[in-house]
């Protein structure tokens, strides 16, 4: 059986072709005239003499032997995109994409902060995608998505032999808003029993929250089991609902605009990223 030559220039074209179901769109994210496209995709049909795309409909469907042939000229493709970018990698060329997943609050201070601070990118696709933790993160770990590249997470991985930095720490403090601070005041962090505070759904067990502070004037750490009828997935919403006034809530100080219920300065989060 003779082996067909097959180019990366039609598959490519038949990828496209089957993402977007239609020839002109195909040649505009290509770049090239769609009649050149409709000469790729024709002389590609020719070769393996089947045909990919039915065109008997409006739009370009894929055909049996399309459907079951997609899959693997999109695996070429991304071998071949992998290949390049290990030979730009090895050259220490700046090409390629990078995928960096984190939680919303990281995420937006990244492209408010970190991006406009990047001189020189050159080729590089630097991709941001939002990564919030799941319920228990803190306890049993932070899966990895499939195709990202770096995680940042406040709480460290599954497996922790993938952890190649420990970022930075920072304190998470007890606030609340000034009108909840007149009508409930707390003066020590075992008050908190007492009082709804607004829970972070990756920090629970059962339907509490452990939240830690120091012991004044010492390093000593305690825990302290706290619960509420509210639940957020994020710091950020957690923060603004704790401006309304349902409950105490955590935050970074410094995504917090009111004054903290009591500066208790440990840390409740271990913010390991």
């Amino acid at each position: 059986m003779t082996k067909l030559q097959l180019k990366y220039r039609e598959l490519k074209i038949i990828s496209v072709i089957a993402a977007s179901e239609n020839i002109s769109h195909a040649a505009t994210v290509l770049g090239i005239a769609q009649a050149n496209v409709s000469k790729y995709l024709a002389d590609f049909e020719s070769k393996v003499g089947l045909k990919v795309f039915d065109r008997t409909t409006r739009q370009l469907m894929l055909t049996p032997f399309g459907t079951a042939l997609l899959p693997y000229i999109n695996d070429m493709l991304d071998r071949n995109e992998q290949l390049n970018n290990f030979i730009a990698d090895y050259k220490h060329e700046k090409r390629g994409r990078v995928t960096i997943y984190a939680p919303t609050g990281i995420i937006t201070y990244l492209s408010k902060h970190v991006i406009d601070k990047i001189k020189d990118i050159g080729d590089i696709t630097l991709s941001l995608k939002t990564c919030n933790l799941e319920r228990n993160a803190f306890y049993e770990g932070v899966e990895f998505p499939d195709d990202c590249d770096v995680l940042i997470s406040y709480a460290p991985p599954k497996d922790e032999s993938l952890v190649a930095s420990f970022i930075t720490q920072y304190a998470v403090t007890a606030y609340a808003s000034q009108r909840y601070l007149e009508k409930h005041p707390i003066s020590r962090p075992d008050e908190l029993e007492h009082h709804s505070c607004i829970l972070i759904d990756s920090m629970m067990i059962d339907d509490a929250n452990i939240w830690r502070f120091n012991v004044a004037g010492s390093k000593e750490v305690r825990d302290y089991r706290v619960k509420g009828n509210y639940v957020c997935g994020q710091h950020a919403i957690c923060a603004g609902a704790g401006t309304k006034s349902p409950g105490d809530c955590v935050c970074a100080r410094q995504k917090c605009a009111e004054r903290p219920a009591r500066r208790h300065a440990g840390a409740l989060l271990s913010a390991t990223l």
